[in-house]
């Protein structure tokens, strides 16, 4: 058990920026097949555009951070403004968030390998399943140590995903002419729908909230980690679309699995298309820690708030929440084996539906606190909140209509079903609230009732 059973304070400024947006990167060279399919080169613009409608979300992440520093984020914010049922859904959204996503993950990990060496579809399910069973162990360890390998995966990343992006620019076979005919392959409505979908790629930054109970400086630095992870998401994706752009054409970047490396061999360097891959690898295991790290503090901190059974807040030496690690594990575990792949696909497809759900749910959260809580401490308080709040909702109600309308039958069918498997754990508690009050009374943490709100 940490001291006191409290998370432990370890975690730097760098080291928040690092796994915020080691969440958000995952492997950028298989993530551009799909924006060149909606919008080509030009989804250079709906990546910028899609960040800029972010930046609002992320300054009112930062202040409600600040505000209610406690593991389980968005929850906790939703039920101190709309009460404990609605946070439990709210709970429920950003699990599908987090967990849902990890087999994606380590699908991803396997499949670079079929750049050095190709394997079969189950090989890729074996080669996941290791690697979501070693990163169980991983993180169980003290938060520290995996922020310093976060860290130094994130950071050479960035810099190695930058650096072959600056050579394909600089390479003979780039040309302006390549990047702009066309520059939109599906004109404003590919433009409009990359902005849409885009928004998956930033999940991520909303790993900061589920670690502020781990952060050891001032909360109203807070917002540096926010926006900081911002412009290194967009840093890496930018110049990339930039550099595969001007050398190869939309239809190409469709037909092509994993396209950056395939690029640097058409380039005629062979050894930077191995970096890429390595670094496209470490990559991901970035992401997969950022959203085995989200998932399991919003399961402590459900705990926390008797929404889900108490062990889920038990800690061990290392100051884990390690029985939520185990339940984290197991999930992903079950859908990267078990799960056939139309099923990931549906996933993915309802991931823009649920984001918007939840990032809706903390704008309007953002407005009712300020109005029913104004004298709570807010160590950082975001300028124009009242624009910014309006910009966001009204960007999330976009993200849903546009999710929405995207979902074929089995999406929809996926969505249902995830849905009403939370229902009964959600009935179960509030019978335990009746049964056993003692255990089960529900509790909504806040600044009146948690010691944390002296720290600053």
């Amino acid at each position: 058990m940490s001291e006191n059973g409290k998370l432990k304070k370890e975690l730097n400024l760098s080291q928040v920026i690092a796994m915020a947006a080691g969440g958000m990167i995952a492997a950028w060279m298989v993530e551009i097949k799909y924006w060149f399919e909606l919008s080509g080169p030009g989804s250079i613009f709906s990546l910028i555009t899609c960040a800029l409608l972010i930046l609002p979300l992320c300054l009112i992440y930062s202040e409600m951070t600040s505000m209610l520093p406690y593991a389980g984020g968005e929850n906790i914010w939703v039920s101190n403004a709309f009460g404990w049922n609605l946070g439990w859904f709210s709970c429920w959204g950003v699990m599908l968030l987090y967990i849902m996503a990890m087999p994606t993950v380590s699908y991803g990990i396997a499949s670079m390998i079929g750049y050095l060496y190709p394997i079969t579809f189950v090989q890729t399910k074996i080669v996941a399943a290791i690697i979501l069973c070693l990163w169980f162990f991983i993180t169980n360890k003290e938060i520290k140590y995996l922020a310093k390998l976060q860290s130094i995966m994130f950071w050479s990343t960035l810099v190695v995903s930058i650096v072959a992006s600056i050579i394909f620019i600089t390479s003979k076979e780039w040309s302006l002419e390549t990047l702009t005919s066309p520059m939109f392959t599906n004109g404003f409505s590919g433009y409009s729908t990359a902005v849409a979908l885009l928004i998956m790629k930033f999940v991520g930054f909303d790993l900061i909230p589920q670690l502020a109970e781990e952060t050891n400086f001032p909360r109203k630095k807070l917002w540096i980690g926010f926006v900081g992870s911002l412009l290194c998401t967009v840093a890496i994706y930018g110049f990339a679309i930039i550099g595969v752009g001007g050398i190869v054409d939309t239809a190409w970047v469709m037909e092509t699995d994993i396209v950056d490396p395939r690029v640097a061999d058409i380039i005629g360097k062979h050894w930077l298309g191995l970096i890429i891959v390595t670094m496209g690898t470490v990559t991901c295991l970035t992401t997969l820690s950022g959203f085995w790290l989200s998932a399991s503090r919003t399961l402590y901190g459900a705990a926390t708030q008797r929404q889900f059974t108490s062990m889920f807040a038990d800690l061990n030496k290392s100051g884990q929440p390690w029985k939520a690690n185990i339940v984290v594990g197991i999930l992903s575990l079950y859908f990267t084996v078990f799960a056939p792949e139309a099923w990931i696909n549906y996933i993915y497809t309802i991931y823009g539906a649920a984001a918007g759900f939840v990032y809706f749910m903390v704008t309007i959260s953002f407005f009712k606190l300020r109005k029913t809580k104004p004298h709570w401490e807010r160590p950082y308080k975001t300028k124009f909140g009242g624009l910014l709040g309006s910009i966001s909702i009204l960007f999330t109600v976009y993200v849903i209509y546009s999710s929405f309308a995207a979902m074929d039958t089995g999406a929809w069918i996926t969505l249902g079903i995830y849905i009403l498997i939370g229902v009964p754990f959600w009935y179960y508690a509030k019978s335990k609230q009746k049964s056993d009050p003692d255990n089960w009374a529900p509790v909504i943490i806040s600044p009146d009732n948690n010691p944390l709100a002296s720290e600053a």
